[in-house]
């Protein structure tokens, strides 16, 4: 029960009505996003979805680079006002571009540009909500509430799927858009009435701002390279391309194979095609949620942050082998799972984690960057590979590839968990006083990731604020002696 409602005295009002944000927004999207994904395949046909994949990274990335434009310059509360309210009135553009398809001179159009919304809906809402959240908790509080809310995701995902498959052969998929828009009109009035929700101040946001296009520009280009200065954050960059390259190669196999088992066109065909995705999705959520519900927050605290960060690896190596060696059904399905369940339920509440021990400062435009920027990067980089494997015919070329590339990955990991052990002992010499803190509060669970030798290196140079904190994550670790040693 512990790991199922981590909240304490003082976070219930806050934390609950975030995650019933975030499970609303996410189940609104969803729904739109299966009706989206229907109507593409089925009526432009699965062939051209890596055509999708370039297109939608593109979106993506200018998506991306306005967030990380505004984030430091308006306040965290009205920017996640702007974007709900935003999807809302294109959910309902889009819904009438679909209705009125027939009647419009390049009503062709209409299935291309609803994929992509629908799919960059999804990504923003993950990038804006951890940018607001992930500056209104301390470190203790985001290792406990973070994959509480990870949670919330699952929790919308099942809603949405089991709305969608229920509607389906009610208003059918071509309405989905529209019924994503009352979830998100929903967000926009809860947003507005709830008295208790902080605004979230920018990091900069009371400097005076640059003036004119030009300084604005110079601005930003400053922020992205503060970014990929940070050695930890460039190895975590490379995590995340490879996350979301090999993820695009289960999402696209899953595809085939579902329009293949709902074969046909009409309205019949698409909202079959919908119901059987909406379940598939359900299922799979149901047991990514139990799994992050009853093990997630256990294994962070037994195995660490770091070392939570290879199984995503691991399983993209397992599965991805085995259908290179054997490919049916059931390795297919291997592959979706990474997805459905790894991602959600243990994958994606570690790396928010990570952000704890990224400067302040930077830590939002982080956020926007790696996860609007490098991951289009990843799907684009996917979506190439896709066609040239299309156009080549050898699927067993590409599951090799995608074989060796994991094992890429997992080295990855491992040099990501040397770097993170690194950015933890830095941290607690910082002269930030929350910077030293997070670092502390961390360092019991990520005593594996810390090189020995660095540790003795200290030299009693442990701040007195976080001394003891330090030598008890130690001593229950059984490096007391190590402790010693660096502080004497």
């Amino acid at each position: 029960m512990r790991d199922a409602f981590p909240l304490k005295r003082g976070e219930w009002g806050l934390g609950l009505f975030l995650y019933g944000l975030l499970t609303l927004m996410v189940a609104a999207d969803w729904v739109g996003k299966l009706g989206a994904d229907s109507l593409f395949v089925k009526r432009w046909g699965v062939n051209y979805v890596p055509v999708m994949y370039i297109v939608t990274p593109v979106a993506m990335l200018a998506v991306s680079a306005m967030i990380f434009f505004f984030v430091d310059r308006v306040r965290r509360r009205t920017l996640l006002l702007w974007y709900v309210a935003g999807v809302t009135l294109l959910s309902i553009a889009i819904q009438a571009g679909v209705t009125f398809q027939g009647q419009l001179e390049n009503g062709w159009i209409v299935q291309p540009i609803s994929y992509v919304f629908a799919h960059g809906v999804k990504e923003t809402i993950y990038i804006l909500f951890w940018v607001y959240a992930g500056n209104l908790y301390d470190a203790a509080q985001s290792k406990r509430l973070f994959p509480f809310f990870a949670g919330s995701v699952l929790v919308g995902k099942i809603l949405g799927g089991a709305i969608g498959a229920g509607i389906a052969p009610v208003i059918h998929a071509e309405n989905f858009i529209g019924a994503q828009a009352v979830g998100f009109l929903v967000c926009f009035v809860g947003l507005l009435i709830y008295r208790g929700l902080p605004e979230g101040h920018g990091s900069r946001l009371e400097e005076e701002g640059p003036k004119g296009l030009g300084a604005s520009v110079r601005d930003s280009v400053e922020g992205y390279r503060a970014v990929a200065s940070d050695r930890m954050l460039r190895t975590f960059g490379v995590g995340v391309f490879f996350w979301y390259f090999l993820m695009q190669f289960g999402n696209f196999l899953y595809l085939v194979g579902l329009d293949q088992s709902t074969a046909g066109s009409g309205t019949g065909s698409e909202d079959l095609f919908s119901q059987l995705y909406a379940s598939v999705y359900t299922s799979s959520s149901l047991v990514a949620l139990f799994i992050q519900s009853v093990f997630t927050g256990a294994l962070l605290r037994r195995f660490g942050i770091a070392r939570v960060l290879f199984v995503l690896p691991l399983w993209f190596l397992g599965s991805y082998a085995a259908a290179t060696v054997n490919f049916n059904i059931i390795t297919a399905i291997a592959i979706q799972l990474s997805e459905r369940i790894v991602i959600p339920a243990i994958h994606r509440p570690a790396t928010e984690l990570v952000y704890s021990q990224v400067a302040a400062a930077i830590r939002p435009r982080a956020r926007a960057f790696l996860s609007g920027g490098v991951n289009a990067f990843g799907n684009f980089a996917a979506a190439v590979a896709l066609l040239a494997g299309l156009q080549l015919h050898d699927n067993q070329m590409l599951l090799g590839v995608a074989t060796g590339l994991s094992g890429v990955y997992l080295y990855n990991a491992w040099h990501m968990m040397r770097l993170f052990g690194r950015r933890i002992l830095e941290n607690i010499t910082s002269v930030d006083p929350d910077v030293r803190l997070s670092a502390a509060e961390i360092l019991e669970t990520e005593h594996e990731a810390l090189p020995e030798d660095l540790l003795r290196a200290l030299n009693g140079a442990i701040p007195a604020d976080v001394e003891h904190g330090v030598r008890v994550a130690l001593t229950r670790r059984g490096l007391l002696a190590v402790a010693a040693d660096a502080t004497e």
